[in-house]
């Protein structure tokens, strides 16, 4: 393909390119429009009377309270950041009560599920994308988008079954059914009401888990109970009420025993009720740290319970204190912003955090709480979409002192911007004390990061200004990108890892390198794409001199992506052989990055050969984008190889980004085209063009 770069146009030819141009930027937008609205929740507010917020002070207290989840300690904000978004999909829900607007975040939520059921039942937790899967259980939402409470889906049904048990009845059907005959019997919306079954079974699970600290046992005469001395009775009635489940703690395996041996009604009602709280008490967080300094294992108010009964607990008396310090927070949470249960809150969060600085644990809880708090990637993607946007304004003004102006304020937005990312990353570094690059989330702030610091240092080399545009561009998508795959994936990625990768050395070598590779394909992917759009609009003001800079630019870069992509790969050989004995096995991730390589050389030994110049070279590195995509994420949705910490569900994005790389490749063909059957008098005449 020629070398040169397109020729000032004639009137005539310069509307075509526009009206192309524009076209297949409409197609784009739309592409991304299209992305973005998968990801955007229902707006409607939820009538909830006599909602009352949590103080500040009391959220802020239960945040730092220390619980044990996906293997190490972790603070309770934390846990139901990742449980809401589970549910909801989102991180904030909107409910009215008495005509005020009251935002719910993750800890709000949990805390109405500990202490508020009858509330929490009327929040709109369930986030459902398809809501006709409802319609045979008689549960009716008003558009197909929808989120739902759980009395939206107690309340349809029939007289004989409500909307909650003949949706939990079908799906144990549906989960018997593939059991037996595989998973290509259900049809897709069979599946999905498996599913979302299994997502309102799991919300009860959590919200009765409280129910053994909130009282409410059916009321039995203690002095029905065989097996019970009547003097501990009496001592228990002076300390508690026969309502609570501490009243029957210290006799519980005896009340039990006796409730068995009783016929009466009200007997078989108390043991079903004392079961069932026993029961669900075991899948609330996991709260309270072992007696024993060589256990590691943490346990849920039911766990506890069992090894109480058991008699394997070394003081028994602990786990009764803690079991009366959840109760009396559950009776002051009736006025959930006294003094009174702040101070309550307060002091069982300190108990708890006590206890686990003893075993050495939860030390980086507050700054797990502080880098939520901080949000660094969200002010990192506010100020790079300011960045992008003052950018553009300095495609019109480039010269005079207004140009200088902008630019300035372009690049100190695009720094402030940096800041926050890298910032972002290295908080997380602090806190999980492994290298930035560890799972399938670390490395799109990774890459996003790697990126506009290549072409901040990029602008401040050749002062372009156009690199920062792409930059800020890169910045915004990236970070776009994370924030769509945490509320889909809804997975805490900074739990610990795997062991086959529990290697701080080989992460930081050939992870590191690995992804760094990535980046480079990257952004020689989107400078191509930059090019040939202004190409085929035809405004360069010296499309000669522009078309150099940018070939260059992205050679340079591919020699870049080829150097980490070789070295990466051959480290996780070296890795591959310390882990499975072997260099190579042609397992997908392996043959994803061998691909960007031998990608990479065909673009250098054309470019080389002369086989391929400049618009060869751009559509190649084009093409080259969803390669890297491809090995990035693609491999990962094979579902197959040793690399099985990787495999993610949906990732539709990716899909999004090979339809854009298509257009762009389009894009590029059409302009080469126009370019080269455009008349030979139009090549020699160079009208002015305006500047961009």
């Amino acid at each position: 393909m020629s070398a040169n770069p397109l020729p000032n146009p004639d009137p005539e030819s310069k509307a075509l390119r526009w009206g192309l141009a524009i076209f297949f930027l409409l197609v784009l937008f739309a592409l991304i429009a299209f992305g973005i609205r998968g990801v955007i929740p229902p707006t409607d507010v939820r009538e909830v009377d006599a909602y009352s917020p949590w103080s500040e002070e009391v959220v802020e207290a239960a945040s730092a309270i220390p619980v044990q989840d996906g293997g190490r300690i972790k603070p309770l904000a934390t846990f139901a950041r990742f449980k809401m978004l589970t549910f909801h999909g989102s991180l904030t829900m909107k409910v009215k009560s008495g005509g005020t607007v009251h935002k719910i975040g993750p800890v709000e939520w949990l805390l109405d599920c500990m202490f508020r059921p009858e509330l929490v039942d009327n929040l709109p937790v369930f986030r459902l994308d398809d809501s006709d899967i409802l319609k045979p259980f008689g549960i009716e939402t008003k558009d197909r988008r929808a989120r739902l409470s759980f009395k939206d889906i107690e309340n349809g049904g029939d007289a004989d079954e409500d909307g909650f048990q003949k949706l939990i009845n079908r799906g144990r059907d549906l989960l018997q059914q593939r059991e037996e005959l595989g998973e290509d019997s259900l049809s897709p919306n069979e599946k999905k009401t498996v599913e979302f079954a299994q997502l309102v079974l799991n919300y009860t699970g959590i919200r009765d888990s409280f129910d053994i600290l909130r009282g409410g046992l059916p009321e039995l005469d203690p002095k029905q109970l065989a097996y019970v001395d009547e003097a501990v009775l009496e001592m228990l009635d002076k300390v508690s009420d026969p309502s609570r489940f501490s009243y029957w703690m210290p006799v519980v395996d005896r009340v039990i025993a006796s409730t068995r041996r009783l016929e009466t009604p009200e007997a078989r009602e108390f043991e079903y009720e004392l079961n069932r709280q026993l029961t669900f008490a075991k899948y609330g967080p996991v709260i309270l740290p072992p007696q024993s300094k060589d256990e590691e294992e943490w346990t849920s108010l039911g766990n506890g319970m069992e090894k109480f009964l058991q008699g394997k607990l070394e003081e028994p008396t602990a786990m009764m204190k803690d079991f009366k310090a959840l109760e009396d927070l559950g009776e002051l949470s009736k006025k959930p912003n006294s003094e009174d249960f702040l101070k309550s809150l307060t002091a069982f969060k300190d108990d708890l955090r006590e206890r686990a600085g003893s075993r050495d644990e939860g030390e980086k809880i507050d700054s797990e709480v502080s880098y939520y708090e901080r949000n660094h990637f969200m002010h990192a993607l506010i100020w790079f979409i300011a960045a992008f946007v003052v950018s553009a304004i300095g495609w019109i003004v480039r010269e005079g002192k207004a140009g200088r102006i902008v630019g300035w304020i372009t690049s100190i937005l695009y720094v402030t911007g940096s800041a926050y990312l890298l910032a972002g990353i290295v908080h997380r570094f602090i806190i999980t004390g492994r290298p930035p690059v560890s799972n399938l989330y670390d490395t799109i702030p990774f890459i996003s990061a790697g990126a506009v610091i290549v072409l901040g240092i990029s602008e401040l080399l050749t002062r372009r200004r156009i690199l920062l545009s792409v930059g800020a561009a890169l910045g915004v998508m990236g970070l776009f990108f994370a924030f769509r795959f945490e509320l889909g994936d809804a997975q805490d990625n900074m739990d610990p890892l795997r062991a086959v990768l529990d290697s701080n050395y080989w992460l930081a070598t050939h992870v590191v390198t690995v992804t760094i590779g990535y980046c480079g394909g990257l952004v020689a992917c989107f400078l191509s794409m930059v090019y040939v759009f202004l190409a085929l609009a035809g405004v360069m003001k010296d499309p000669k001199a522009f078309h150099r800079f940018m070939t260059r630019a992205v050679y340079g870069i591919t020699c870049f992506t080829l150097l980490f992509a070789l070295v990466g790969t051959v480290l996780g050989g070296i890795w591959a052989n310390d882990s499975w004995g072997r260099f190579w096995g042609w397992d997908p991730k392996e043959n994803g990055a061998l691909l960007i390589v031998l990608w990479c050389l065909i673009i250098l030994h054309c470019r080389l050969a002369g086989w391929m110049k400049g618009w060869g070279l751009h559509l190649m590195s084009i093409l080259g984008g969803s390669v890297v995509v491809f090995s990035w994420w693609g491999v990962n949705m094979l579902e197959v190889g040793l690399h099985s910490y990787g495999f993610i569900k949906g990732a539709s994005t990716v899909y999004y980004f090979y339809f854009a790389t298509l257009i762009a490749f389009l894009v590029g063909v059409v302009a080469w085209a126009i370019e080269k059957f455009q008349p030979k008098q139009s090549r020699q005449t160079s009208p002015v063009i305006p500047k961009v």
